[in-house]
């Protein structure tokens, strides 16, 4: 594949363009999917030849839709560079074309079967949400309990008895544990992947919402996609929504928690492989803390899938939560290797509340590329992701946030 760079690692343009071009160059690369092309001129037409044409200037629709049909190429998105907090000196349009419609793709077969392996901990105010929105989109799933303290495992038994589509397990199956052993817990998600018999698994905790990069596109449904498009695995941009007021009441769907949310910023963030097509040989995934499924002839889709998190959804919750589930819960051994300090500067006196003012707002996909379309999509260019924009591999020792 040709380099957009020229030699010596001279890029023209912002940070957040050269970011986003190296992360896209990067991916394709490893795929072997073709070519990257870089346009800095808003009328050049993409070539034929490239998987992925980034397109910089002002242009209009009309434009766009032309060089598409010119290039054989799919419009695949329309937004900004640049008005992220990385980068807020020069704000670019973008076009992206690519080899990849979803519109093309034949329909998802009835028996394409997605497992979702849900790893929990005292979750029932969201637990039945998760159910039911993974069981709308047609995937499976199977729920690992670490010994809830509350209503989660009643629920799920609920459900399970009456829905084959959900099963559960309690892990470790003796008793409960003294501590969280995050490691344990994901070698048991690594053994029911790989016997799941799935055509794809996906690592999902209980408080996420998962969303493929295409507007109208299900989870299952752009698994399917991304298939047909020849990849193996899914990487996702890290999205934690925060509560800026205290409506959420324990009812209702997780989505309704927040629309204010700020991207990840710890360097396990940059890295969310979670998704994967089962091989013949186990994936590794624990020995990363869950961030980086491993194995040979991986071949990642350059978009990022969304995972929407909501860790904190209220005050009150915040403070039962951290303060008395999970800070006192973690295995020694596990912070000893640097885990589970995400929590650390919490205390008695913390508000667990944030204000708009210091977040991204988010109503839909088309708004949310008008402003942060890089970001998105590749998280490249965010403050703490290594410059230039491209994910560390391997990953050091993670702080995987619950």
């Amino acid at each position: 594949m040709s380099s957009p760079f020229p030699e010596g690692d001279v890029a023209p343009g912002p940070r957040v363009v050269r970011a986003f071009a190296r992360y896209l160059e990067r991916t394709l690369d490893d795929a072997d999917a073709g070519r990257l092309e870089l346009l800095w001129h808003p009328l050049a037409t993409p070539s034929r030849a490239a998987a992925v044409t980034v397109r910089v200037g002002p242009s209009p629709r009309w434009w766009d839709d032309l060089s598409a049909r010119r290039a054989r190429a799919h419009l695949a998105f329309r937004g900004v560079a640049g008005r992220g907090p990385a980068s807020v000196a020069r704000r670019l349009p973008l076009a992206v074309f690519d080899r990849w419609d979803p519109s093309s793709v034949t329909p998802t077969p009835p028996g394409f079967d997605v497992l979702a392996i849900v790893t929990t901990f005292n979750e029932a105010d969201i637990v039945d949400d998760l159910l039911s929105r993974l069981r709308r989109d047609g995937i499976r799933v199977h729920l690992i309990d670490n010994w809830s303290t509350d209503e989660t495992f009643p629920i799920v038994s609920g459900r399970a008895a009456i829905d084959a589509g959900v099963t559960v397990e309690r892990f470790p199956p003796e008793a409960p544990p003294a501590y969280f052993e995050l490691e344990k817990m994901l070698a048991r998600v690594e053994e029911v992947a790989h016997r799941s018999g799935a055509d794809w698994v996906v690592n999902h905790d209980s408080d996420e919402v998962r969303q493929s990069p295409w507007p109208g596109v299900s989870l299952r449904r752009g698994l399917w996609c991304v298939e047909q498009f020849g990849f193996n695995c899914v990487d996702h941009v890290q999205m934690n929504f925060r509560p800026v007021d205290e409506r959420w009441d324990g009812t209702g769907r997780l989505q309704d928690v927040s629309i204010w949310f700020e991207f990840g910023d710890h360097h396990a963030a940059f890295r969310h492989q979670k998704a994967w097509k089962p091989q013949p040989q186990p994936v590794r995934f624990a020995a990363s803390g869950g961030h980086n499924a491993e194995f040979p002839g991986r071949r990642a889709f350059p978009y990022r899938f969304l995972l929407r998190h909501y860790p904190i959804r209220s005050t009150s919750h915040g403070r039962r939560k951290v303060l008395t589930e999970r800070k006192g819960r973690f295995s020694p051994e596990e912070r000893e290797r640097g885990w589970h300090v995400h929590y650390d500067h919490y205390s008695e006196t913390s508000e667990f509340s944030w204000t708009p003012s210091s977040l991204h707002r988010f109503t839909t996909l088309e708004d949310l590329d008008r402003r942060l379309l890089v970001e998105r999509l590749s998280a490249a260019a965010l403050a703490a992701n290594p410059f230039p924009g491209e994910s560390v591999d391997p990953p050091p020792e993670t702080d995987p946030t619950a």
